[in-house]
């Protein structure tokens, strides 16, 4: 969002995609039009991305490895393997 915020000067992604698309439609410009349906389609896509999860939170030792198996659904099988 801050990289937008940078790049376009915005705030609200979908509400200046509509603006945009809704004044190069209006005038004509094509280029207004093609960001407006740009920035449309980046504010789906931000939308859509699926949401992590956090699965496991431990401190480790230094040297030990951390494997987790999560073959089929349901419960991922986590193991922590510690130097000998």
């Amino acid at each position: 969002m801050r990289s937008l915020l940078r790049l376009f000067g915005i705030r609200d992604l979908r509400a200046q995609s509509v603006g945009r698309t809704l004044r190069g439609l209006r005038t004509g410009d094509q280029t207004e039009l093609y960001i407006g349906l740009g920035l449309a389609a980046l504010s789906y896509l931000g939308k859509t991305a699926p949401r992590k999860k956090l699965l496991y939170r431990k401190m480790l030792p230094e040297g030990s490895a951390l494997v987790i198996h999560h073959k089929r659904i349901g419960d991922p099988k986590i193991e922590v393997i510690k130097p000998r």
